[in-house]
């Protein structure tokens, strides 16, 4: 069973996908992994790190957040700037 987008069996603000979309637009643009894990566990409070940590690589992966050192960085392009 998927747990990146939203099926059947799985609702659509429980995906991963949501989830990540969330946490992204709650992010300052520059945070340690501590502020975003607590802005994530205030958007969710009953989710576990682990499901925090599967988010961090969704947004990673789609190259919206890079790690520098020890802060998250939000990526935006100039599209999304204008």
């Amino acid at each position: 069973m998927s747990l990146l987008l939203p099926n059947r069996y799985l609702k659509t603000s429980s995906s991963l996908a949501v989830h990540a979309a969330e946490l992204w637009r709650a992010l300052d643009p520059a945070s340690s992994v501590g502020s975003a894990w607590a802005t994530y566990k205030h958007i969710h409070p009953d989710l576990p790190f682990e499901r925090f940590v599967l988010t961090l690589d969704v947004l990673v992966a789609l190259k919206l957040l890079q790690f520098n050192g020890d802060i998250l960085s939000k990526v935006v392009s100039d599209a999304a700037q204008n």
